[in-house]
């Protein structure tokens, strides 16, 4: 009886979890670039032990005309790299700007990366005859001329990415590869919406409700029962 309130508990304990990712979800829906994450899985590792897994959603999200020009979206697989005070990290978050020292900044502030590093744009060639292009491998263009090509890297699980704050991710290592140019088209001018489907969150949520309140049932049960044993016991 016992181990049936400790297990009763513990179902508990994996719902509140599962309502506070579903609901985390449901918030971010009109964030750009944001992932959906997969309520926690409990999964057997190598050794056989029983490890909780958090799984991150990478499925594209709509892609959304903004007319921006340093508005991108990446189509297909990859991420943008930006700078931050803990290191490189991955974003779907396209939102870039030009800070007041000239460098291409994320929505955060944070430097976007090129594949020779940050992306300076020189004052000199600033005219507003020019226009800013940019294509799909990513070069970045004013006018004629080229000042950095997007870095777009590329993970061998994007699944097993940390969520590292600010719609940023992380990963274990660190050790981004370039994708492949064959594997995204960068859009400009558009963003990429959340890939949250509310109807199937709230469907998640409800199933999630549900089995809690059978899981807080059972333990009332079993501790009704248990001190009834109890009771009898002492007689």
């Amino acid at each position: 009886m016992i181990k049936g309130i400790f297990m009763a508990a513990r179902s508990l304990q994996s719902g509140e979890q599962h309502i506070s990712v579903v609901a985390n979800n449901l918030a971010n829906i009109n964030t750009n670039g944001f992932k959906r994450e997969v309520p926690f899985a409990e999964i057997l590792d190598k050794e056989g032990n029983l490890v909780v897994n958090q799984i991150t959603d990478q499925k594209q999200g709509e892609l959304v005309s903004t007319s921006n020009p340093l508005d991108v979206a990446l189509k297909g697989d990859g991420f943008f790299v930006v700078k931050t005070e803990d290191g490189q990290e991955l974003t779907r978050d396209g939102r870039f700007n030009i800070s007041n020292e000239g460098f291409l900044v994320n929505v955060n502030g944070q430097k976007v990366l090129s594949k020779s590093g940050e992306i300076s744009f020189n004052q000199n060639i600033f005219d507003q005859k020019n226009s800013i292009s940019i294509s799909k491998t990513g070069e970045i263009k004013i006018g004629d001329t080229s000042v950095g090509e997007l870095l777009i890297a590329n993970v061998d699980d994007a699944r097993l990415l940390k969520k590292a704050g600010n719609n940023n991710f992380i990963s274990s290592d660190e050790n981004y590869k370039t994708q492949d140019e064959s594997n995204f088209d960068v859009i400009q001018g558009y963003l990429e919406s959340a890939n949250v489907n509310p109807v199937e969150e709230m469907e998640a949520m409800i199933r999630t409700n549900k089995d809690y309140q059978s899981s807080y049932k059972i333990v009332n049960y079993l501790d009704e029962s248990l001190e009834k044993a109890n009771q009898i016991g002492k007689v």
